[in-house]
């Protein structure tokens, strides 16, 4: 596999990753709520769920991960009750904890909570893996694959995927240390637990 394919390939994975997606909300609320750690354990279980889907792809194990179906259901279903149970703490919360991640609730605000939440709802996503079965031979020879090759493929997934959740993190962290109007706070805070909330109902009408 030459260098420029590589490039190609981890140009895709940045546009992919940067595009509007629930792991992307859940980053930056995580991130803005409780503070830069959060959103970064989040972007790690969301790298943990990407080489996963990518060593699936790489491995020709798409059939196998159908064969998952069941178990691929089951954690939607407790990824969607996450993120719903999250978003309805953000609704229900009078603390305008969006702009200020220091003093926040926390309840939910365990770090492993964050880094299983990204992990579930990126594992949640079973169309990922036809995304990455479908993406990979374009840019990667799969059958001649050899050791060091497979280990550049999943060196550039990190990078790409990981770079792109880490910038959202860094940035929603940012931000919500801006000093916001009062008026804006919590009408903030109220927006993304819809956004959590939405992107919960969606995956359970999918599930």
């Amino acid at each position: 596999m030459d260098i420029p394919s590589l490039f190609l390939l981890m140009l895709s994975l940045m546009v992919m990753a940067a595009m509007p997606s629930t792991s992307v909300a859940l980053v930056v609320v995580r991130s803005a709520r409780y503070g830069v750690s959060h959103g970064l354990l989040v972007a790690a279980g969301i790298v943990l769920a990407d080489l996963l889907f990518v060593s699936l792809a790489l491995f020709g194990m798409a059939a196998l991960a159908q064969w998952l179906g069941t178990a691929f259901v089951v954690v939607r279903i407790l990824a969607a009750v996450w993120l719903i149970g999250f978003g309805v703490q953000l609704i229900r919360s009078r603390r305008a904890a969006v702009s200020n991640p220091g003093n926040s609730d926390k309840r939910s605000g365990h770090h492993g909570a964050s880094f299983l939440a990204g992990l579930l709802v990126t594992l949640g996503d079973i169309k990922a893996i036809v995304f990455y079965a479908s993406l990979l031979p374009v840019f990667v020879d799969l059958p001649a694959l050899q050791s060091a090759a497979i280990a550049a493929v999943l060196l550039v997934t990190v990078v790409a995927v990981g770079s792109v959740k880490v910038a959202y993190a860094l940035l929603a962290s940012r931000l919500a240390a801006v000093a916001l109007p009062p008026r804006y706070r919590r009408p903030l805070q109220l927006g993304a637990g819809c956004v959590m909330v939405g992107a919960g109902v969606g995956l359970l009408v999918r599930a």
